[in-house]
């Protein structure tokens, strides 16, 4: 029997969702970002569950959309509807979740798999995990939440900075950004996650959600953006410049394999 693309258990009320695709890098194409999304709302209903930590198996936390995707979405506008509309309907679903969630970064949070754990209330990092989103590089954007989210976290200069360049942001650089929370050994991740969220499940549940709904109404004033956002990813896929970029891209990687 496979394995499921995303494991889910829950444990003295802290559920815990692992993106389990490794041999990919957990890249959210659209069968792993329905299996989370399915996922995320199953919680919902889960009167056992008071905290939620969400991570990714192997190496890496989430590389994003793979190239394969990118592809299919640039010659299929209806399957390119679709990817974007559950990747919205992620936005809202770990918005708008009854109780708090913790991103455990243990690696590479990019594209896609970076708004994910933007998404997150907080944010904890492995020491050589790191944050990104080269969107612009392929000549796309971030339709379902990135752009919402970056500027809030950090500020409206150091968005421009990441999200037009897309360098990767290290773990250390993060936390002074305020993207992420804490940064911790590798080997401690994992556990400085689990007793968090253990302390967050703890707390009043009536008064941790009041709170979490009034803290994101900044989010959701700024997310009235996200409908010009997504029409600005869709118009992007059908560019020469996108067209250009992704071609090159498969035909790197295409040589980095014949060498390998």
């Amino acid at each position: 029997m496979s394995a499921a693309l995303v494991e889910a258990g829950v444990k003295e009320s802290v559920a815990t969702l692992t993106i389990n695709r490794p041999s990919r890098a957990n890249a959210l194409d659209h069968e792993i970002t329905d299996a989370l999304l399915d996922a995320v709302r199953a919680l919902k209903g889960d009167a056992r569950v008071r905290c939620l930590v969400l991570t990714g198996a192997g190496s890496s936390f989430s590389a994003g959309g793979d190239v394969a995707t990118i592809q299919a979405m640039r010659a299929d506008p209806g399957l390119r509807a679709k990817v974007l509309s559950a990747h919205t309907d992620l936005f809202w679903e770990l918005l708008r979740l009854p109780f708090p969630s913790i991103a455990a970064v243990n690696g590479a949070a990019v594209g896609a798999g970076c708004t994910v754990a933007l998404l997150c209330d907080l944010v904890v990092m492995a020491e050589d995990a790191s944050l990104s989103d080269p969107r612009v590089a392929l000549g796309l954007l971030d339709g379902a939440g990135g752009l919402v989210l970056w500027p809030l976290l950090t500020s409206l200069s150091a968005a421009r900075e990441h999200l037009l360049l897309g360098d990767r942001v290290s773990a250390p650089e993060a936390h002074r950004l305020g993207l992420a929370n804490r940064v911790v050994s590798p080997d401690e991740l994992l556990e400085q996650v689990t007793a968090l969220a253990q302390r967050l499940a703890a707390l009043p549940p009536d008064a941790v959600q009041r709170v979490r709904s009034l803290l994101n109404e900044h989010v959701e004033r700024a997310a009235a953006a996200l409908p010009r956002c997504a029409e600005a990813e869709l118009a992007c896929f059908d560019s020469d410049e996108h067209a250009d970029r992704v071609q090159r891209l498969r035909l790197r990687l295409q040589t980095k394999s014949d060498a390998g």
